[in-house]
């Protein structure tokens, strides 16, 4: 009997290592803790994923304000530094215009043995006085970036008459039909003498008049008034001031002119017309809409756009007239002009005006491109947060479903005596298959369980003791063959309760579907090892 029971056993071990054999060898031979955490990653993405979609639909993910901010200080710097360069380079060459002009006022009086005052009333001598410095005008202006340049003495033809002492003598020289960035074509002759436009062959303006009115010209006073020693400290930027007799606005440089003696004898400078302006400074593209530039007086928290320089306003409303407010931001500054919203930068430049007012060089857009761009960003955020979110959950089921199906073929494997069962391709499930098999074959109900499948049945017996009383109560319920409606009524609770209590089960016991806690059930069963479960760890 003793041999006969040997031999059993060792055909129990052989039939078993040739189902582990052949189960070691299947496709995938995946374990269960493996396949879980899998599962588990899956529904954490997915929970990133959802998480993700919230914060996209609030906004609070969208970067647009941080990088529209970085975009605009970028070209707001830009824009600075070009406005301060050209403004650097004019007054440079208002200096050097100012000591030519200053020059030959000197040499012209010296070589006459006249004094300054003999200009006075003497229109011969004035026109003559201004055809010797046409060259020097027409050069400094062919050579500067600017629309225009003049000079103005303090002096005048007729004394007598009752605007005597705002008019003044000089040349006025202008671009006429500006067309571009860079100047060039004809030279029109604003202001001065005709006799000396005559001999330097210029076309004269169809507003000109003989003289300079300097009441139009905000600072002048100032300039004539000041007593420095470096030309520099003594230049001044006006405002942006209507040009006489014309629809055109201009900003003026304003530089004194001194004689042998350092006495300010007059002004001269050059003119930066609103056309001109616009032409020289376009929108400049980006991918929230085309960022303007001004240069504009500022009054606290207040632009002065009556005082201010505009370049290209394309596609805005955007005029030189009234104020415009500034709100400081985080990431921009929002500027509010006749109920429109700009947003952008400003940054106040070196740059002394008439009327004690700082100068700022500003940039932005008009708020609509800002915001179609942030609705944009969000929306993609958004699109793909569902797109992920929708990803992770396929993806979830897709597992769930190829985790459960061969756990409830395995089980069914094992519960069957059929000898060509498929393995599952779970390790552990297929080792269980093979074991329940040779069992029923030798009829050994007392033969131990494999190693793998022991720790298995451990492990979830060891999870129960985390089982609540009820919970405990359900599970026995199901052990016993009751389905979810029957618990609700022998415990006098909702269906939806008991569900909710399924899944701290589920949970708990590391399943993730009915049929699995089924499966496991009866397993347990057959191992007789299931009042150790149903007990919480122990009989």
């Amino acid at each position: 009997m003793a041999s006969d029971k040997n031999g059993k056993g060792g055909i129990s071990v052989l039939l078993l290592s040739r189902r582990l054999s052949k189960t070691d060898s299947s496709a995938g031979n995946r374990s269960i803790g493996g396949s879980l955490v899998l599962y588990w990653l899956c529904m954490v993405l997915a929970m990133l994923a959802a998480a993700l979609l919230l914060l996209s639909v609030t906004g609070v993910l969208s970067r647009t304000a941080r990088q529209f901010g970085e975009t605009a200080a970028l070209q707001q710097s830009n824009t600075a530094a070009l406005f301060t360069a050209q403004m650097d380079a004019l007054a440079a060459q208002g200096i050097e215009l100012s000591e030519t002009v200053g020059g030959e006022l000197e040499r012209f009086l010296a070589r006459r043995g006249l004094s300054f005052d003999a200009l006075n009333d003497d229109p011969a001598l004035i026109a003559e006085l201004e055809s010797l410095m046409i060259p020097a005008l027409e050069t400094t202006m062919a050579g500067s970036t600017c629309s225009g340049v003049y000079f103005c003495l303090d002096a005048t033809a007729n004394t007598t008459l009752p605007e005597s002492k705002t008019s003044r003598m000089g040349v006025y020289l202008r671009y006429s039909g500006l067309r571009s960035a860079h100047p060039s074509g004809i030279t029109a002759y604003f202001r001065g003498a005709v006799d000396a436009a005559r001999e330097n062959g210029l076309q004269l303006h169809n507003r000109w008049n003989p003289e300079l009115d300097t009441s139009l010209i905000p600072g002048y006073r100032q300039v004539m008034a000041w007593e420095g020693e470096r030309l520099s400290g003594g230049c001044l930027w006006t405002g942006r001031v209507p040009l006489l007799d014309t629809w055109e606005s201009v900003t003026l440089l304003c530089v004194p002119v001194r004689d042998g003696s350092g006495t300010v004898r007059g002004v001269c400078g050059m003119e930066l017309s609103e056309l001109y302006f616009g032409l020289s400074h376009s929108t400049v593209p980006s991918s929230y809409g085309s960022f303007l530039m001004l240069l504009a007086p500022m009054n606290g928290d207040t632009l002065l756009l009556d005082k201010a320089m505009l370049g290209s306003t394309e596609g805005t409303d955007l005029s030189a007239s009234g104020e415009m407010r500034i709100r400081s931001g985080r990431d921009y500054d929002t500027f509010i002009w006749n109920d429109t919203t700009y947003l952008g930068k400003y940054q106040v430049i070196p740059g002394r005006l008439a009327d004690g007012y700082p100068l700022a060089a500003v940039t932005l857009i008009p708020e609509s491109g800002y915001r179609h761009r942030a609705q944009t960003a969000r929306i993609s955020w958004i699109l793909g947060s569902l797109g992920f979110l929708a990803g992770m959950l396929v993806l979830a089921a897709a597992l769930s479903r190829r985790f459960a199906t061969p756990i409830a073929q395995g089980f069914a494997a094992a519960r069957s005596q059929a000898q060509d069962w498929q393995p599952t391709g779970i390790r552990e499930i297929d080792e269980l298959t093979a074991y329940f098999h040779s069992r029923l074959r030798e009829s050994q109900p007392e033969a131990a369980l494999p190693r793998q499948v022991e720790s298995l049945v451990s492990e979830l017996i060891d999870r129960a003791k985390g089982l609540t009383g009820t919970e405990r109560v359900i599970l026995r319920y199901y052990a016993e063959g009751y389905a979810v409606k029957d618990i609700s009524g022998l415990l006098f609770i909702s269906v939806g309760t008991v569900k909710g209590h399924n899944s701290h089960i589920y949970s708990k016991l590391g399943v993730d579907s009915y049929d699995s806690l089924k499966a496991y059930l009866d397993v347990l069963r057959r191992c007789d090892r299931l009042e150790d479960l149903l007990q919480g760890g122990g009989k």
